[in-house]
């Protein structure tokens, strides 16, 4: 457990981050640590803003895991559309996409919260219908039960592999840094990063890699700005 300077410090850290990404009102936020487990609260205006406060306190050295409790809140004036409409405009979205038959999909709203269901082939699919229900506007929570079930299965050992050739081959990325295990088709993938744009390469090879079922993202990337 970490002593009082500790907690403090972490709770620096991570307001450092919710303060560095300027699409976060860090202000509406309430930051608690306890252990290595952040605990966030308050509220904020739009659900890819809860998201993304959830990925920048995951992304701070100490943090273990993050309890998000941050409510979405719509601003007095925000007309809401009803779950038809947000209904609607997912699969108006889907059907725009020509990488995604939206005959795999299944899409129940309540109030609002979204569960995607269905069966797609590689995992970065099924991502990217998680992303496109997160950035509709209206939404407050997506929950993503896809099930990947690739066309050609794959060796875990052919999957670490093919990630770490990608990241050995590209000028983005020191491979180095990066600890890559996959057991039974789920990738499991820590180090901590210098910039963003390494952790995104790396999270973007993992993801597209055939094969890939899940992701348990570990990875950690140093931000250099600090608040005063």
């Amino acid at each position: 457990m970490e002593g009082v300077n500790d907690v403090k410090e972490l709770k620096r850290n991570v307001r450092d981050r919710l303060t560095w990404d300027d699409r976060i009102d860090e202000s509406q936020i309430e930051v608690s640590v306890n252990d290595g487990i952040a605990t966030l609260k308050g509220c904020v205006s739009t659900y890819p803003e809860k998201v993304l406060a959830e990925i920048e306190t995951q992304m701070v050295l100490g943090i273990k895991s993050v309890v998000n409790n941050i409510e979405v809140k719509f601003p007095g004036s925000y007309e809401i559309p009803s779950d038809k409409d947000l209904k609607e405009a997912m699969f108006c979205l889907l059907d725009a996409n020509s990488e995604i038959d939206s005959n795999d999909v299944k899409v129940s709203i309540n109030n609002r919260n979204v569960i995607l269901e269905g069966t797609v082939n590689s995992y970065w699919k099924s991502e990217k219908i998680r992303k496109m229900a997160s950035q509709i506007s209206g939404v407050v929570s997506v929950k993503n039960k896809i099930l990947i079930i690739p066309e050609v299965k794959i060796s875990d050992e052919e999957i670490t592999n093919l990630i770490t050739t990608s990241m050995q081959n590209s000028v983005h990325v020191d491979a180095q840094k990066v600890n890559v295990k996959v057991k039974d088709d789920i990738v499991t993938i820590s180090g901590t990063l210098s910039s963003m744009s390494e952790y995104d390469a790396v999270k973007n090879i993992v993801e597209f890699t055939k094969g890939v079922i899940d992701i348990k993202n570990n990875l950690k990337w140093v931000l250099r700005y600090q608040t005063t």
